[in-house]
């Protein structure tokens, strides 16, 4: 029996390990949000395939047979589509709250209490100046397909690439204050909580074991080249960015908006 080498896989129905942490994602377009609480405080990712403004992400979802056999030859793990997103940067998380040195029994703590804990006034959500961690978008980014990759045998992802020129240029921007949080981080908590090199991309799936995705290459370039193909002409925009709490790799839960609240 393959053993599951994956930290983030807990079986292969899929199953998905508990893994705690915040990141900075695009805000998905549509109605791409479910109620995340009883109280109406937070809100959950929930994308749907019948949402008009996601038709890019529907391309890799109407490659699901694919995907299953990836998995039944290869044990890819695939992600369900109400999950997909893009990240702009990760935040602090159960991978390297124990490389803080500083305050990392809070951390611990404040990860390990998400996604309530977004609710409160804590220093990991705020910047040295004491405002909400945040990147603004001024206009929206296009994203359209770029290649599929296998990372490290762990995560099968879609890189993605700006669409336009303008989006190109204010994807600099988001890359220039990306680094900025990146470098307050590491002066004030003594760690770099994601990577220098922003690639962004959305995560299709986990391979559960990192021998078996190895073995992946020629599936994957018969894949890429299918999805390609699909994907010609198909981009998608984001104009918002927020910061979500997760729980694993499937459940990622926001803060509600203040304007989206009921008055």
């Amino acid at each position: 029996m393959m053993t599951i080498t994956n930290r983030k896989v807990a079986g292969l129905t899929p199953a998905w390990a508990p893994f705690y942490g915040f990141s900075l994602l695009f805000d998905n377009p549509g109605h791409s949000v479910a109620a995340g609480d009883a109280e109406g405080e937070l809100e959950a990712m929930a994308c749907h395939p019948d949402e008009p403004a996601l038709s890019f992400y529907r391309t890799f979802h109407e490659q699901s047979a694919e995907l299953e056999q990836l998995h039944a030859d290869y044990l890819l793990c695939p992600l369900p589509f109400h999950s997909y997103h893009v990240t702009v940067w990760d935040g602090l998380n159960v991978s390297n709250v124990n490389k803080m040195t500083a305050y990392s029994q809070e951390a611990e703590r404040f990860v390990s209490e998400l996604p309530g804990s977004l609710l409160t006034d804590s220093p990991f959500l705020r910047r040295t100046g004491g405002e909400a961690i945040r990147i603004n978008v001024d206009g929206g980014i296009r994203f359209a397909y770029d290649a599929l990759e296998n990372r490290g045998n762990s995560a099968l992802v879609v890189n993605v690439k700006a669409a336009d020129p303008e989006s190109a240029e204010r994807l600099k921007e988001v890359e220039r204050l990306r680094s900025e949080l990146n470098a307050e981080f590491q002066e004030r908590f003594g760690v770099t909580t994601a990577s220098a090199d922003y690639r962004p991309h959305v995560s299709l799936g986990y391979f559960a074991n990192k021998e078996l995705g190895s073995q992946s290459a020629s599936a994957l370039e018969r894949l890429d080249d299918r999805l390609r193909q699909a994907s010609e002409g198909r981009t998608v925009t984001f104009r918002s960015i927020s910061l979500y709490g997760m729980t694993d790799m499937q459940t990622f839960i926001r803060k509600r908006p203040d304007n989206a609240r009921p008055q």
